[in-house]
């Protein structure tokens, strides 16, 4: 529900469907919008994905971001698609009409908008793999308009057979979160990477050896093969 700096025309409208935008999974997989359609207030982010493999859009707040991790650290979900467009717009239309709800339009052109959820997400159960959409907002912002606008969505996944559900602080796990946004970089940093591959088998033998703490284990590591602290 950001305000979008990109024309909501029906032109601008097909060239995302012809640039594959909300099409795709994995590393194919194109947001409907990115950090280039909002405006440069407020925060934006970009994050490389674990499972993705791509760079994910996040267009309002941390609090997205903090849910993001969570996800990237569930091993039942296995791919995370953020901004996701719900077309068509004549069926968002319909099930705004049907609730008695005002469809979300644009502030200049007052043309209806391509709404987007936050994050739908492929989850694998067992051997079955199943779509999760997920709104994410905090208690505060949910006000009257943005309810019935979540409504639309509740609607629209509904009708798609696909589990929706809001996301707030209470689904946030915060101790989790700051693990998780430690680890994230260095996941994907080759030379840490690369220094523990060389140092493991030292590193193993010299835990199995001592009941000492594994910090202090690990700090002697550390000044054993003159690696910054830590």
């Amino acid at each position: 529900m950001s305000k979008i700096r990109s024309s909501n025309s029906i032109a601008s409208i097909q060239r995302k469907i012809k640039e594959g935008r909300g099409q795709g999974h994995f590393s194919e997989y194109k947001p409907w919008l990115t950090v280039r359609d909002v405006p440069s207030i407020g925060i934006v982010t970009r994050i490389l994905g674990w499972k993705s493999g791509r760079l994910h859009h996040y267009l309002s707040e941390h609090f997205e971001l903090a849910h993001h991790y969570q996800m990237e650290w569930s091993e039942q979900v296995i791919d995370i698609r953020e901004q996701f467009p719900l077309l068509p717009l004549d069926k968002t239309l319909y099930i705004a009409q049907k609730l008695g709800i005002k469809h979300p339009t644009d502030p200049k052109n007052k043309l209806p908008i391509i709404m987007t959820t936050d994050m739908l997400l492929t989850v694998k159960q067992e051997e079955s793999i199943k779509f999760i959409a997920h709104s994410i907002k905090t208690s505060n912002k949910l006000t009257k308009r943005v309810v019935e606008k979540l409504q639309i969505e509740k609607e629209f996944f509904k009708d798609q057979k696909i589990e929706w559900a809001l996301i707030t602080e209470r689904q946030i796990n915060y101790n989790l979160v700051r693990n998780v946004e430690w680890l994230h970089n260095a996941k994907n940093n080759n030379k840490l990477t690369n220094n523990v591959n060389n140092l493991k088998e030292n590193l193993y033998y010299a835990i199995q050896q001592s009941e000492r703490p594994l910090v202090k284990v690990i700090r002697e590591q550390d000044e054993l093969f003159g690696l910054p602290s830590g």
